[in-house]
């Protein structure tokens, strides 16, 4: 079972929880500004260190409480069992702990939490900025790569230093940076050009059973111009580099594009269309982790019924059953979640305003 329990306080508008989950599905229901989202939103706080909902923190507090505090007991079948603890002040202060330990990197708890999200801002991934896709990206590469954490940390250090040798001018140490900066660099755009080259059949395959009549291409810009070296682009640019104050090109400007007839997705697919694409994309993620590392991927599914037709539903979550994994997944009407998809094991918890009680079996 990967999250087993999960009790926190002063989250929005819920109550403290103390609630025990179910290894497969969690259905949660509730009406709209109840609390079920918050639900959500906690889990992913603990998995990411950020809110799927607000770029600030500060939002996520209830306005009763200065502070966020969390537990949540997990079972791996992979990794084993551990605690992970979280005190969060809305001044910004930050305690994470495992098993007791304080850790020093949030990276260090997304390992135990890989958790992928599918809400009603998802289309974002098509029509937002490249940063959402390489940070999708980044998330496979992450948690299936060990060691591109490592590679990630360094070329940060190297960016930043480059950055300030730019903006400095100090044009004689520019090319000390540079090779640091290159060898970082062409490490990481190879972790994504590899995994890259295995998702994409798993992909295609999934968004095929999801709707078989979107048509779809993936292709992946590594930040500079494909056909050069790196080298030789950031000289070309280090005048430039230098008038502007930082790096135009690297990894730090990757692109996942997604196309359809050679134009953006974003720009030819509706919005439920993209909504399709964007959930092929997070499950075939999700199903090729599984397959690499035999651990479960856990599924953050918000407003099931936003902007996805019966169909889609129905085959979304014949996929989602498909993994066998853990899935919270929330809905205004409990009857509708019950008719699209009836697992042959789960809970549910209906929430009021921001109090969660789990229905006893059976209720209607």
């Amino acid at each position: 079972m990967p999250i087993r329990q999960l009790k926190a306080s002063g989250v929005r508008n819920l109550q403290p929880l103390d609630l025990d989950f179910h290894p497969g599905v969690n259905f949660i229901y509730g009406a709209n500004g109840s609390g079920k989202t918050s639900v959500l939103e906690a889990i992913n706080l603990m998995a990411a260190g950020k809110s799927f909902r607000t770029s600030r923190l500060q939002h996520v507090f209830s306005q009763e409480s200065d502070r966020i505090e969390m537990l949540m007991a997990i079972e791996d079948e992979t990794l084993g069992e551990c605690e992970l603890d979280s005190l969060r002040l809305k001044g910004g202060d930050h305690l994470l702990k495992q098993n007791g330990s304080v850790l020093t990197s949030q990276a260090d708890a997304s390992h135990w939490l890989p958790v992928q999200i599918i809400e009603p801002t998802t289309f974002k991934l098509l029509a937002g900025s490249p940063e959402e896709r390489r940070q999708f990206i980044d998330w496979g590469v992450f948690h299936v790569e060990h060691a591109f954490m490592e590679h990630w940390k360094t070329f940060r250090k190297q960016l930043k230093q480059r950055n300030s040798v730019l903006k400095q001018k100090e044009d004689e140490w520019l090319a000390v940076w540079n090779k640091g900066f290159i060898e970082s660099a062409t490490a990481i755009d190879q972790h994504r050009r590899d995994y890259l080259k295995r998702f994409k059949p798993e992909f295609e395959r999934i968004l095929t059973q999801l709707d078989d009549s979107i048509d779809v291409t993936l292709a992946y810009y590594p930040g500079w111009e494909k056909d050069s070296a790196l080298s030789d682009v950031l000289e070309r640019q280090k005048e430039r580099d230098m008038v502007l104050g930082y790096t135009q090109s690297g990894p730090h400007r990757a692109e996942l594009r997604i196309k359809v007839d050679k134009q953006p997705a974003a720009e030819i697919l509706s919005r439920g269309q993209q909504k399709t694409v964007v959930a092929a994309l997070k499950i075939a993620q999700g199903s090729l982790f599984q397959q690499e590392s035999g651990r479960r991927t856990i599924y953050l599914v918000d407003d099931l019924a936003s902007e996805l037709d019966e169909k889609h539903r129905f085959a979304l979550c014949k996929l989602l059953e498909d993994l066998k994994c853990q899935v919270f997944i929330t809905s205004i009407d409990k009857e509708k979640l019950n008719d699209i998809w009836q697992p042959a094991a789960s809970k549910v918890f209906h929430v009021e305003q921001g109090k969660i009680r789990e229905d006893e079996p059976g209720t209607d």
